[in-house]
């Protein structure tokens, strides 16, 4: 009995020391990709402009993530990020240049992007159809809808909307997206639901959660964070083009993972992960483009590292299978 005892005790030490590490790895990551990038860049990854260019492409980033961790703790999928983002930042800037005040314009961004995200809940969720290929499909159509628009025009904003550039509008906006959804993924039946459904979603609807109701919330979720970022992308930039947002899921989609979120979903997906990842995603581009690689090439690098770190933490069952 007290032999079992100790071994039950010796277990429980060994979970708590993986699950210790499994924590401070995304920290430990970001640390050790800003020394070698700043020793192998001669220091300029930390000088006082580019930590301005980190900041600027880092903050509509990380609120994508934010909304996106409740999407994918449930074991979900969205690549419609980079499109929605672009018709979303259009639909505003028209609606600025008819005169709207800014108010209107941040009301109007968010709509359009949460339109297309409760279409994919929809269709995904109450309708069965696979979640890759519902935001594919939006993804395509708003990609359409742009290239459409902007061919042969470009769109800017009012030169009224210059003046909400600005750190403090940037950072506030982050940090208020960040503590809202943090609360609501870690401290509220959100949160819980969505990572029981995660685990499995049988076992959690035999426990009392409604398993497509959450899931739907978590798409509401999702495309208001967009259109928010929108806005900020938006007041970034300054402008429309058929490229804006090209790209984006990719570095939504790393950015979790390089924050220590399994795509798999469950109850290791943190909050904290989603902040942590979009630094270390947004430095990591930054550091390659300073060594002088070429943007193709960190593409092609991008994708090695999601394709490395999603082998390495997607759940897998007993066959060796990715769930």
């Amino acid at each position: 009995m007290e032999a079992e005892a100790k071994l039950k005790v010796g277990k429980a030490d060994g979970k708590s020391f993986v699950e210790i590490i499994n924590k401070l790895v995304p920290f430990l990551g970001l640390i050790i990709m800003i020394l070698f990038f700043q020793i192998a860049g001669d220091g300029k990854l930390l000088t006082r402009g580019n930590i301005t260019s980190i900041i600027n492409q880092t903050v509509y980033v990380a609120i994508i993530t934010c909304g996106a961790v409740f999407v994918y703790s449930h074991g979900g999928m969205d690549i419609s990020y980079g499109g929605v983002i672009g018709f979303s930042v259009l639909i505003s800037i028209l609606v600025a240049n008819m005169g709207a005040p800014f108010i209107v314009v941040i009301f109007t961004g968010i709509a359009s992007a949460l339109v297309w995200f409760i279409l994919n809940g929809v269709v995904s969720v109450y309708l069965n159809v696979s979640p890759f290929i519902t935001s594919l499909s939006i993804m395509y159509m708003c990609r359409g809808i742009l290239n459409t628009v902007c061919a042969a025009k470009k769109y800017s904003v009012p030169v009224y909307m210059y003046s909400y550039d600005t750190w403090t509008v940037k950072l506030v906006t982050l940090a208020v997206v960040y503590i809202v959804c943090y609360l609501l993924f870690e401290k509220t039946g959100i949160g819980k639901a969505n990572k029981a459904i995660g685990g499995n979603d049988v076992a959690a609807q035999l426990a009392g959660v409604n398993v497509k109701a959450t899931r739907m919330l978590s798409y509401i979720i999702s495309g208001i964070t967009v259109g928010i970022a929108g806005i900020i992308l938006m007041l970034r930039a300054g402008s429309v083009s058929t490229s804006t947002g090209q790209g984006l899921e990719m570095n939504v989609i790393t950015a979790m993972v390089l924050g220590g979120v399994p795509l798999s979903g469950g109850s290791r997906v943190k909050m904290l992960g989603a902040l942590i990842g979009s630094f270390s995603v947004i430095i990591l581009r930054n550091g390659l483009i300073i060594l002088g690689v070429n943007e193709r090439v960190i593409e092609g690098i991008q994708g090695l590292v999601l394709l490395l770190l999603v082998f390495l933490t997607y759940t897998k069952n007993k066959d060796g299978i990715l769930n």
